[in-house]
């Protein structure tokens, strides 16, 4: 079966050979044109002059006598009547801006549908006032009265956007259709054409419809459509809703053309691959056996409904595929270039903003903004005289500096030796409102252009793609120049970087190509009017194929359906059509579709191949038609197994090292809470990301607290202390606190917000305690504090069957003070204290539930305690909770709460040595926790993976 184009230009060579000069082509889109062109250039073997060509947007555009405004500028103009509406009380404009946008996609949708204006935008007033009417007859809110008068304004935004483009002989695309099938009568008249030929079209506007209609009326058009008898002549099938009405309406009889490619033979493949990746790597396998197969890509369709999969694709395509051409293009917002200048725009934006929360006269950077920036890929780009991988290096600085905020004179000294030079000067303006900071952007430009011509010449690399980049965003900085001079609203950053973003998410980059050769790289709208042999496309879901959202819009459905407007019902029809129709003459298709939901739901394929499976059998039994499940193999480090560390001679020799420098109460917690935890963070030092900690964690706290005890009391040791004692101390506590948390921060970082409230959380925690110890000293009882975070050692002979036979112990007690003549162990705790947990039923508990891990604290510092001071017979051990000091310490017990004598000890000591067994035996691998719960706040749960599997390392 001939392809549309090839047979529709057959067509018009026949009826018109000799006279191709005196028609007019009107193509759903300019690609069509080229197909047409090659098609002739194939058939005319003399010079002839060819017919003219238009797409649908050109032609209206052309002979409706209006020129076409930009829908930016449209969006200013609603903006300056939204000020002449609401005076004082207009929104700004960056409020305005979204709102300016739907109302432009309504007017567009209300002249393209010709509808009643002045009846729907009354239409519109009244039934919002009618959703506010309040039955009791309570007036209504200032609120509501705004929301009133919001829709009732909508009248005014119409015309008097519509009175202002008037007079400049200008219009939206909308308008201008509007106005062009209003006057088709006199503007057809005179026309240079004996015959307007429309062709390739499905789902005409009614402003569309009426052109052609008088046109056809008059003799003056033809009309070919490309359709198949599969979904027009099934009444149920919404692919053909448009053309069954067309086919009634329009011609008079047989429909040109409606064909029936769904009666021959297809082998039609359903392919459901796990996430985008998935999709991509097969897409390119099909492409390898397609070239093994065929030789060559020519007729093949690799079909992306979903744009944002092209820049990934184009890396997937393998090296034997040659020259492909690209018809979709790249919106600037997917390019690297835009992520660094959105985050440079950004990075200035916040500036301003936080230096007005702090009221700082100076301007501060958010350090999360420069990490972004000097972790960007192409920061690297700017800082030509620093080596490979310096920008982590960058990325270290800031995060060690534990800076939140780094005010703007002490930026350069954070990249003073870094090699940046200009870069960072121009990155970092002395004055960066919207005009100098555009500056800046242009003078990355600059640098980053003249760094890859010269990348270009040492490598045999084309860079080409970036090059382009680089030229349009040129383009780009020179328009938001442009606007920032013309419309001085543009008057903070905020304002420039939502103008910049809509730019770059209009502006596209059109990639250069053989049209007519090779593998065809395209957008579903591209496919329109085309025909290929082989279609593959990606991205087949439900929620993509047809689109799920519609645009904003302030039309209610109801409404919409009132007046003829298009609805999601008709952008499923549209798609529909262009599904269907892009299949009906191909022979080999693959339908990929991602398995995996995301978030919210989906991996579900589209209901259009549901379609498919269920009717084309019936219709057309020789269509095959197969599905299959492709299931990706595990990536090496995440496989679903359990990770098991087998003690080696090398695992052995960290045990004696970590053995050497003494086992300590936290490190065994960590092995009884999970052994393999303990390998990671005791034996190979894994360390968690030092990231920027903006807000003071419970570790800093609690390190600030027993800090400031220390420094407080340090001066009374071994000194009885009484109720004055407590009282000077509560004096200095304030600017010890401070002290403290300034090892950690800048002044600045705790001065305000949370971190401002953790700060006095500090201060109320130690004051408490003191008004606590000194209220117990009213009884006339003494204390006396005889060390203050003493560090204690001792050793242990645990076995001889392997090199280790001596194990040390260490630990660093608080606080060891003597109240009422009995010597006390005492432990700071920040964090929540549980009292039965100080209580444990048997010595297992201690050593096998994580559950109370205070008390194995608790009782190993008792431990110690008595190995370095026997003549400590009973000594008291507990945590004081600075959540609650007025309850005083929670003291601990041991089993069959026994106090803590030597036979108790000694008992411990036994269960201890154990456990240090157990952790040294070479035939007892590092293994993951059997209880998950336990994984729960564990920071290597991300490359742990753990399962019930038994695999071996």
């Amino acid at each position: 079966m001939p392809a549309f184009l090839e047979k529709l230009t057959k067509h018009i060579y026949t009826a018109w050979e000799g006279r191709l000069g005196d028609i007019c082509i009107v193509l759903p889109n300019r690609r069509a044109t080229l197909f047409i062109k090659s098609h002739l250039a194939r058939i005319l073997n003399k010079t002839s002059f060819l017919p003219e060509f238009y797409s649908i947007e050109d032609f209206v555009a052309h002979y409706s006598g209006l020129s076409i405004t930009d829908p930016l500028r449209n969006q200013f103009s609603l903006y300056d009547i939204h000020r002449s509406i609401e005076g004082e009380d207009a929104r700004s404009i960056e409020e305005f801006f979204p709102y300016a946008s739907w109302m432009l996609s309504d007017f567009n949708d209300i002249d393209m549908y010709l509808a009643e204006r002045e009846q729907l935008f009354n239409y519109l007033s009244d039934a919002k006032a009618m959703a506010l009417w309040n039955p009791d007859g309570r007036p209504l809110s200032d609120f509501e009265k705004r929301y009133l008068g919001f829709f009732r304004s909508i009248k005014q935004y119409y015309y008097g956007l519509n009175e202002e483009l008037v007079k400049k002989n200008m219009a939206y695309q909308g308008g201008a259709f509007r106005q062009l099938a209003e006057n088709i009568e006199s503007k057809s008249e005179t026309w240079p054409w004996e015959k307007v030929i429309f062709a390739g079209f499905n789902a005409l506007t009614p402003s569309e419809e009426k052109i052609v209609r008088h046109l056809l009326k008059t003799g003056q058009a033809e009309v070919f459509w490309d359709a198949d008898k599969y979904y027009t002549e099934d009444p149920d099938q919404e692919a053909g809703i448009f053309l069954r009405r067309y086919f009634r309406d329009f011609d008079k009889g047989e429909p040109r053309w409606e064909e029936n490619g769904y009666a021959d033979k297809k082998d039609i493949q359903i392919i459901g691959v796990p996430k985008n990746a998935g999709q991509l790597k097969h897409a390119g396998e099909i492409l390898l056996k397609l070239i093994k197969n065929k030789g060559t890509l020519d007729n093949t369709a690799l079909v992306l409904p979903d744009e944002s999969l092209l820049l990934p694709m184009l890396n997937s395509i393998p090296e034997e595929a040659g020259s492909f051409n690209v018809t979709m293009g790249l919106a600037l917002k997917n390019t690297p270039l835009f992520s660094l200048f959105d985050t440079v725009l950004s990075m200035h934006q916040n500036a301003e903003r936080f230096s007005q929360m702090r009221e700082s006269a100076q301007r501060v950077y958010y350090s999360k903004d420069l990490l972004k920036l000097v972790n960007h890929p192409w920061f690297g780009m700017l800082l030509p005289d620093i080596k490979e991988g310096s920008s982590y290096s960058m990325s270290d600085r800031v995060r060690k500096s534990n800076r939140i905020f780094f005010p703007a004179e002490g930026i350069k000294k954070l990249f003073d030796d870094s090699g940046s030079g200009s870069a960072i000067d121009i990155i970092f303006p002395c004055d960066p409102g919207p005009l100098s900071v555009l500056a800046s952007l242009s003078d990355l430009l600059a640098i980053l252009r003249k760094k890859f011509i010269d990348l270009r010449k040492d490598s045999s690399q084309d860079y080409g793609v970036e090059l382009e980049y680089l030229f349009r965003f040129n383009n780009l900085m020179q328009r938001l120049q442009e606007l920032v001079q013309t419309y001085k609203t543009i008057n903070t950053l905020k304002t420039l970087q939502m103008i910049f973003r809509q730019l770059a998410g209009q502006e596209r980059i059109a990639f250069r190509g053989e049209p007519l050769l090779g593998l065809q790289i395209m957008g579903m709208l591209e496919t329109r009017t085309l025909d290929f042999d082989t279609v593959i496309m990606l991205s087949a879901n439900e929620g993509i194929l047809p689109a799920a959202k519609m645009p904003n819009s302030f039309i209610p459905y109801d409404m919409k359906q009132e007046f003829g407007l298009p609805t999601y019902r008709h952008n499923n029809t549209v798609f529909a059509y262009h599904f269907y129709r892009l299949l009906q003459r191909a022979r080999n298709i693959y339908l990929l579709y991602n398995t995996e939901p995301g978030p919210l739901g989906g991996g579900e394929k589209s209901r259009f191949i549901t379609q498919l499976q269920h009717e084309i059998p019936k219709y057309n039994p020789d269509i095959q038609i197969t599905e299959k499940l492709l299931s990706m193999p595990p990536q090496p480090g995440n496989r679903d197994t359990a990770i098991v560390i087998q003690k080696d001679d090398s695992v052995l020799r960290l045990l004696q090292k970590e053995a050497k420098k003494g086992f300590h109460p936290s490190s065994l917690n960590i092995y009884i809470n999970c052994p393999l935890q303990f390998y990671l963070t005791r034996l190979i030092k894994v360390e968690e990301s030092d990231d920027v900690e903006e807000t003071i964690d419970a570790k800093t706290l609690g390190i600030v607290i027993h800090e400031s005890l220390r420094s407080i009391m340090k001066d009374c040791l071994h000194q009885p202390l009484d109720k004055e004692t407590f009282r000077q101390f509560k004096k200095i506590t304030a600017a010890e606190v401070k002290r403290q948390f300034g090892k950690f921060y800048h002044d600045d970082d705790i001065s305000y917000g949370k971190n401002y409230l953790i700060v006095n959380v500090a201060l109320n925690m130690l004051n408490q305690l003191f008004d606590r110890e000194a209220g117990w000293l009213d009884d006339g009882k003494e204390l006396l504090v005889t060390a203050l975070e003493e560090v204690l050692f001792t050793s242990a002979n645990i076995t001889d069957t392997v090199n280790i036979d001596q194990i040390n112990f260490k630990g660093t007690i608080d606080r060891v003070d003597s109240k009422a003549g009995k010597v006390r162990i005492l432990d700071y705790k920040t964090g929540s204290v549980k009292a039965g947990k100080l209580k444990p039923d048997a010595w297992e508990d201690l050593f096998t539930d994580p559950e109370y891990s205070q008390a194995l604290q608790l009782m190993m510092y008792a431990w110690l305690y008595h190995k370095n001071y026997p003549e400590v017979s009973e000594p008291e051990a507990g945590i004081i909770s600075l959540r609650a000091p007025g309850k005083g310490p929670v003291m601990l017990f041991a089993p069959d709460k026994r106090p803590l004598d030597p036979d108790v000890l000694k008992e411990f000591e036994e269960h201890l040595i154990k456990l240090l067994q157990e952790i040294v035996d070479p035939g007892v691998p590092f293994a993951q926790a059997e209880d998950v719960k336990r994984c729960k706040y564990c920071s290597f749960k991300a490359i742990c993976n753990k399962t019930i599997s038994n695999n071996t390392y």
